[in-house]
């Protein structure tokens, strides 16, 4: 019986000396074929499969997209003798005007990392089904296409066909993981490799043990207030409490990926040595357990807020688990601000090359320039703090509002100072220590009208101008965070 599109034609004995046949077609499109063996001709029977007949179709009308038309069929057998396979059954027929060849499925990228395990949000990679013809030709099949995933486990694909994806609700990942694709008569696989962020994740704290920073008083925020203060009483000092230290906190893994076979050891991407930075993609699911011992501030730094053990984890955006955890303290131990360092900066190079460890990575290396070459070029004053522990952090990590840094120039007619923006001006030539910086703390802390200076500091530069020579475009330089890239390894770090 065929359907609609397809017509029954003619039937063919393979040997018109060994087959008579007899057609009887039936108005629904059905046609029976009564095949006999001549009585008159004496063959040994064979062991091995005939042909028998050969049943000619028509098809009515041919889209120029690959169709795919189904025939059923049903034999009947004499009863002495024993039916050996199946007694009915389906055929398909596929037709097309275009002489297709091959089927390829195109992607942009044939890796996916798997960070939807971090954020929640799926990660997909857009397919689209290319047919190639007999001349080279290629058409777009993508809307007729069929596939499937050889494990969903690892890597999941569109009804449609047209984007393959991960949803973080699972977590593996597989070296060469495969795809299935079919249109018409042509299949053919997508090979991808799916890497999956290895757990736990590394969380890494600058220091972690944060004391009290000897002499820098700040306010306190609680709104509970002791009896009897007022706020003339607070103004002078005695609503404050001692600064704590901060950290810098990063959250660090290894992408990973399962081998062929299972007894290999789990291949590593971009290499062993090296991690990637997911710190401002677990940014939101990274807490800390007491946020009256410690707090994180904009998601990367960790400020004390009194003493005691808690520690900072990372949650799972899907389920109930712990990504990662670290612990943290925070002592009565008082330290002291041993060096206030300053360093002037008029601009940056950049250099980029291979690395030595992996074919695959691109080492860039950021250098200051600490010379001004043009007159009322700028520089911009980076400082950082060193304490009595051992530890180093930058300045700007702290709440701007608990402290006050007054600049000075000690020249002049070298450089001018411009406070708004904590940057200085060239204007007149010279060289050495030429900026002075005194670091206090707030003014509502202050305990009388002498001002508790922390730390003083100073800076060298060089102001060298160029002799006919124009002003370069881009010669000076903003105090913005552009370091805020939008690409996954603007963090990636190696280990050594």
């Amino acid at each position: 019986m065929v359907k609609k599109g397809v017509r029954f034609r003619t039937a063919t004995p393979s040997n018109t000396l060994l087959w008579d046949i007899t057609l009887d077609t039936g108005p629904d499109g059905s046609a029976g074929v009564i095949c006999q063996r001549k009585s008159s001709m004496n063959v040994k029977r064979l062991n091995k499969l005939q042909a028998v007949l050969q049943v000619d179709f028509e098809v009515e009308d041919v889209s120029s997209q690959s169709e795919i038309q189904v025939i059923k069929w049903e034999l009947t057998l004499p009863d002495e003798v024993k039916m050996m396979g199946a007694s009915e059954g389906t055929m398909r027929i596929y037709t097309t005007q275009r002489d297709f060849v091959g089927l390829a499925p195109l992607v942009m990228d044939t890796e996916l990392l798997n960070t939807a395990v971090l954020t929640g949000k799926r990660v997909t990679v857009g397919v689209r089904t290319i047919a190639v013809e007999q001349d080279g030709s290629v058409t777009d099949v993508s809307e007729f296409a069929d596939c499937s995933s050889t494990d969903e486990d690892v890597l999941k694909v569109s009804d449609r066909c047209d984007f393959v994806y991960v949803n973080g609700k699972k977590t593996q990942g597989r070296l060469r993981m495969l795809v299935n694709f079919t249109y018409s008569y042509l299949s053919t696989q997508l090979e991808m490799k799916v890497w999956f962020p290895r757990l736990p994740l590394d969380i890494e704290v600058s220091d972690t043990e944060l004391s009290q920073i000897k002499s820098w008083r700040i306010p306190i925020l609680s709104t509970k207030s002791k009896p009897g203060w007022s706020s003339e009483e607070e103004r002078k000092g005695r609503g404050c409490m001692l600064q704590f230290q901060h950290a810098l906190v990063r959250v660090l893994t290894h992408f990973v990926a399962e081998q062929s076979d299972p007894r290999e050891p789990q291949a590593f991407f971009l290499g062993s040595d090296w991690q990637v930075d997911v710190t401002r993609l677990v940014r939101y699911f990274l807490k800390v357990e007491d946020t009256n011992i410690a707090r994180l501030q904009a998601g990367r730094v960790l400020s004390g807020q009194d003493v005691g053990t808690t520690s900072v984890k990372v949650l799972s955006p899907l389920s109930d688990s712990i990504l990662a955890e670290k612990t943290v303290r925070v002592v009565d131990d008082r330290v002291t601000i041993t060096e206030l360092g300053l360093q002037l900066v008029s601009g940056l190079t950049l250099n980029l090359q291979l690395s030595t460890g992996s074919n695959r990575v691109i080492s860039a290396t950021a250098t200051t320039q600490e010379v001004l070459s043009n007159p009322k070029q700028k520089a911009m004053l980076s400082s950082w703090l060193q304490f009595s522990d051992g530890s180093l952090t930058p300045l700007d990590i702290y709440d701007p509002t608990h402290y006050r840094l007054a600049v000075t120039s000690l020249d002049e007619g070298v450089i001018s100072v411009q406070d708004s923006s904590m940057t200085v001006v060239a204007e007149g030539e010279g060289q050495g220590t030429l900026v002075r910086a005194e670091m206090t703390i707030c003014e509502v802390c202050q305990k009388s009208k002498r001002k508790s200076t922390l730390a003083v500091g100073t800076g060298s530069l060089t102001v060298k101008f160029q002799t006919n020579s124009k002003r370069p475009e881009n010669s000076s330089i903003n105090n913005n965070d552009t370091g805020n890239s939008t690409g996954l390894f603007a963090g990636v770090t190696g280990e050594k």
